[in-house]
C-alpha cells in the first residue's frame, strides 16, 4: 500500500505581496521551478484526472485565502500564512524537505517547515474502526467543485458529456463518498471504477440519514484563461453531517473519506479547491442532545 505525504509550512512574504489567483499557484511555482519539492514536478503536470496531490490555498487566521469579487488580495510584508501539500508518489522526498527564503515571480518568501505527517493508507483501516459509531461531518474548509455528473450511469454519460450542468452547491452523500472513492482508487492504482463509482453513490444516497448542515454556495476565481480573463466556478461551503446505517457499506466510506481528508475532494484539488476536514460525533453526545 501507498504512502501518504502531508507537509505543513509557514509562508511568510519578505516585503508587501498581490497573491495570485488562487493564491495557492506561490507553492506550486516553486515546485515547478524545482526550487521545492523537486520530484512532484511530474505529478502536477500529469493530466490524471484524479492525481494524488493536493496544494492548499494560503491560510490567514486560521481562514484560506481565495478571491471570490475580483478584488486582488494584497498581503503586508511579515504575515504568517500557512500552507499544506499533500501526495503520494513512489520517489524519496525526504531529502526534498527543505525550508528558506524564495524567489518567486509573486514576490519574496521566507519557506519554514511547520509538521511533517507520514500515513500509511493500509492503517487507515484502523482509523475507520475507531468511528464506526460516529456521525460522519465533512467541513468544507475551500470551496469545493463537485459535479453531479460523476453520479450518471456510465451507459449514459457519453450521451451527456456535453451538457454544462455546473457544480453542485448542495452536494448529497453519495456525491461526496463518489468522489471520495475515485481519489482512493487513484491512490491504489485501481483503474476503471466509473461503474463502482456509480452504485458507490447511489448506495450512500439511498442508505444514509442526513443529521444536519449548513452550507452554502460561493462563487470563486480559479485562474485565467488563455485570453487572461477570469475564469469562475460555483462552489460550495460549509459542512454536512450525516450517518451510514448499513455497517459494510459504512466502512467503506470512511475509508475512502479518510484518504480525501488529506487529498481532498472534487475538482481542481491541485490548486486548493476541495480542501475537507472530517469531523465526528460520539454516540454519547448524540444522546445528551
Amino acid at each position: 500500500m501507498p504512502l501518504i505525504f502531508k507537509i505543513g509550512y509557514n509562508v511568510i512574504p519578505l516585503q508587501d505581496v498581490i497573491l495570485p489567483t488562487p493564491s495557492s499557484k506561490v507553492l506550486k511555482y516553486l515546485i515547478q521551478s524545482g526550487k521545492l519539492l523537486p520530484s512532484l514536478k511530474e505529478l502536477i503536470t500529469s493530466r490524471d484526472k484524479y492525481k494524488p496531490i493536493f496544494i492548499s490555498h494560503l491560510g490567514f487566521n486560521q481562514r484560506r485565502i481565495f478571491q471570490t469579487n475580483g478584488n486582488l488580495k494584497t498581503i503586508n510584508k511579515g504575515s504568517r500564512l500557512s500552507s499544506t501539500i499533500a501526495f503520494s508518489t513512489q520517489a524519496n522526498v525526504l531529502p526534498e524537505v527543505t525550508e528558506g527564503v524564495f524567489e518567486t515571480v509573486y514576490g519574496k518568501f521566507h519557506i519554514m517547515i511547520e509538521s511533517v505527517e507520514i500515513v500509511e493508507v493500509e492503517k487507515l483501516k484502523e482509523e475507520v474502526e475507531k468511528h464506526m459509531n460516529d456521525n460522519i461531518r465533512v467541513r468544507f474548509v475551500s470551496p469545493t467543485l463537485l459535479s453531479s455528473k460523476v453520479l450518471l450511469p456510465p451507459s449514459l454519460s457519453e450521451r451527456y458529456k456535453r451538457v454544462d450542468a455546473g457544480y453542485s452547491t448542495l452536494p448529497s452523500v453519495g456525491l461526496i463518498v463518489a468522489y471520495a472513492y475515485n481519489v482512493y482508487c487513484n491512490l491504489i492504482g485501481k483503474k476503471e471504477v466509473e461503474v463502482r463509482a456509480f452504485k458507490l453513490g447511489v448506495l450512500s444516497n439511498a442508505l444514509s440519514r442526513i443529521m444536519g448542515y449548513d452550507l452554502h454556495p460561493v462563487t470563486v476565481a480559479i485562474g485565467e484563461d488563455s485570453k487572461g480573463n477570469l475564469r469562475k466556478a460555483r462552489g460550495v461551503m460549509g459542512w454536512i453531517e450525516f450517518d451510514i446505517p448499513d455497517q459494510k457499506l459504512k466502512r467503506r466510506a470512511l475509508r475512502y473519506l479518510l484518504a480525501s481528508a488529506y487529498l481532498g475532494i472534487g475538482r481542481s484539488r491541485g490548486i486548493g479547491f476541495g480542501e475537507i476536514r472530517l469531523e465526528f460525533r460520539k454516540l454519547e453526545e448524540k444522546e445528551k442532545r
